[in-house]
């Protein structure tokens, strides 16, 4: 008589065959990124005149795509243990909005100017950590390289950091969080992020 144990293997097994799998990280960083430039491209004028309109658009097909959680973790370092749950959750939507919104300003400012070139993806037989790399090709000026980190998780893969020439995004705002959370505290931190105030400050003043 098959043992129970045997039968529950089996059935995982037959369900893991026929379940879909996940697509593949290049595949979800390239269709996410067009399906925000299809839409910037249609409706351009729109979104500039109501950035709200934009904003949902964002949250919808990019927001998704991003392992939030694990990004305020990964930007907070050794500050998460010290934060409470709601402080966590209160980071994680403020940082979720000023870097993705950040990201896609800059997709509808220069939409039109840049296109993306991807790289061959290396992947082994089952890896749970991806680099998916591009170049982006802008006009009258050098291609800026362009890495999105992926993790798989359940419910597919994850991005988790992008590099920009090599230079770590979350790396960079780690940082910064560490040195504003020594300033301010946690929650200090955290008001100024939700005003809007922290990846601004960060930015370099463009030339004149």
């Amino acid at each position: 008589m098959i043992r129970m144990s045997a039968l529950a293997a089996l059935a995982a097994l037959l369900w893991s065959l026929s379940a879909p799998a996940a697509t593949p990280p290049d595949q979800v960083v390239k269709q996410t990124t067009e399906r925000l430039s299809q839409e910037i491209r249609k409706r351009q004028a729109e979104f500039k005149a109501k950035p709200k309109v934009f904003y949902a658009v964002v949250d919808d097909l990019i927001v998704p795509k991003f392992d939030q959680r694990y990004i305020a973790q990964l930007v907070m370092g050794r500050n998460w243990r010290d934060a409470s749950e709601a402080q966590r959750t209160r980071f994680t939507e403020a940082f979720k909005n000023q870097l993705i919104r950040t990201y896609a300003d800059s997709m509808l400012e220069y939409n039109d100017q840049i296109r993306a070139e991807w790289l061959p993806l290396r992947l082994e037989s089952g890896a749970t950590d991806a680099i998916v790399k591009s170049k982006l090709i802008r006009k009258d000026a050098p291609p800026v390289a362009i890495g999105f980190s992926l993790r798989l998780k359940d419910e597919g893969w994850k991005i988790y950091d992008i590099t920009v020439e090599n230079i770590s995004l979350i790396s960079s705002f780690r940082g910064q969080a560490n040195s504003a959370i020594q300033d301010s505290g946690i929650d200090g931190f955290i008001d100024k992020l939700e005003a809007g105030q922290f990846l601004k400050k960060s930015k370099k003043k463009e030339p004149e």
